[in-house]
Order: C-alpha cells, then structure tokens, then sequence
C-alpha cells in the first residue's frame, strides 16, 4: 500500500491531491478477465490503475466485441469520466486483462476534488487527449486498414515480453469486429509464411515485421 501511495504522488505533481485520493480510495486487487464496468451500468468510482491493465470496448446485442482502448498504470478511463461527470450510463464494457491493482475512487469524492484542486482537470484533459488519439487510431484502422493489417497490429500489441499471445480466436475476431472463421483462415496463413505458430490457447509470435 505504501509503494501505491507513492505511486500516486508520482502521476499528480501536488502532493496534497495524491494523500486526498489515496485517503478516499479503496484499494482493489481484481484477477484478469473480471468485468469492471458494464454497458448500462451507472458510474459510481473513477479507476485509477497502479498495475496490470483494463481493456475496454464496446459491445452489440449480440455480444460481438470492439477494443477502444486499455488503461495502463498511471492513467484512468475517459469513457468513465464522461459517463460519471455527466451521471450518465457507461457507455462502454471494460475488464482486466492481467491480474491488476487499481484505486476506486467514489466519484462524489472525485468531484469534490475537482472544486477544490482545479488543476485536476489538467490531469482529464490529458486523459481525453490520449484516449481520442487512440480512438482516431480505431476509428482510422476500421476504415482503412485490411482485416490481416488490423489482425498483426493487434497480435503485436497483445504480445508478451515471451512473445506470446493468450487469446483464442474467437476473443481475436471480437476485438476486431470480424469472424471467428476470418481469424482462423488469417492465423494459419500467418502460420504457413512463418510469421506465427498457433498453439493450443495460445500463439507464438516468430516474425510480424
């Protein structure tokens, strides 16, 4: 908790708003692949991730699943705070994709900060700002990019340091909106030019320059 707290006082430079979230917070340990927001659902805490990683989508009736964005240490949801801040429902679906620690912060204490530390909003600004970069990123590859392009870019961001991917091909084809049976095709083609080696659960990254 100690090394948590100190963390908090390196993403805000004033150390008084750092002790005032680390005081109001509660402090969650959340294994991977557990829901942390549901579409629908009405904001009740912002998120602030200390380790481990958040995807979050959005998600059709039928369940089919598209990635917006992953919250990575340091930073928090902008979906989240706009739904909050405006006491609206979430629009989107987000869960852990490793095991994460995180500060859950009620947001009628959030709020509260924000009247009485005004430079937090420089802090949502930049929150906004990268999340819409990576939303123009989305938005660009949807319309641009070929099933196979958008498939190894996202092989290369969900790789590990091992150079391993843990998602199944299903969980692949939801994040890019397409067939499971596209996916597949893609991954044995990818297989065949040396690029990867499936694997029962998981792939093996070999060459994706």
């Amino acid at each position: 908790m100690e090394n948590s707290h100190l963390f908090l006082r390196k993403i805000f430079t004033d150390k008084n708003l750092a002790d005032e979230i680390f005081e109001r917070s509660q402090y969650l340990e959340i294994q991977k692949r557990q829901s942390i927001i549901n579409q629908g659902d009405y904001i009740k805490v912002i998120p602030f991730v200390i380790t481990g990683k958040i995807k979050v989508s959005r998600q059709d009736e039928s369940g089919k699943e598209v990635m917006l964005y992953s919250i990575l240490p340091g930073e928090t949801c902008a979906m989240t705070l706009a739904s909050g801040l405006r006491h609206q429902e979430s629009a989107v679906y987000a869960e852990t994709e490793v095991d994460t620690q995180l500060f859950a912060i009620p947001l009628t204490d959030f709020e509260e900060l924000l009247v009485s530390y005004p430079k937090l909003n420089d802090f949502i600004v930049k929150t906004f700002h990268i999340r819409f970069e990576e939303l123009i990123k989305v938005v660009d590859s949807v319309t641009f990019k070929t099933i196979e392009f958008r498939l190894i870019n996202l092989l290369k961001k969900l790789q590990t340091r091992n150079y391993v991917v843990k998602a199944t091909h299903q969980e692949l084809a939801d994040q890019l909106a397409t067939a499971r049976e596209v996916v597949s095709r893609l991954l044995k083609q990818l297989e065949k030019d040396k690029k990867i080696i499936n694997h029962r659960g998981y792939i093996e990254i070999i060459d994706l320059m």
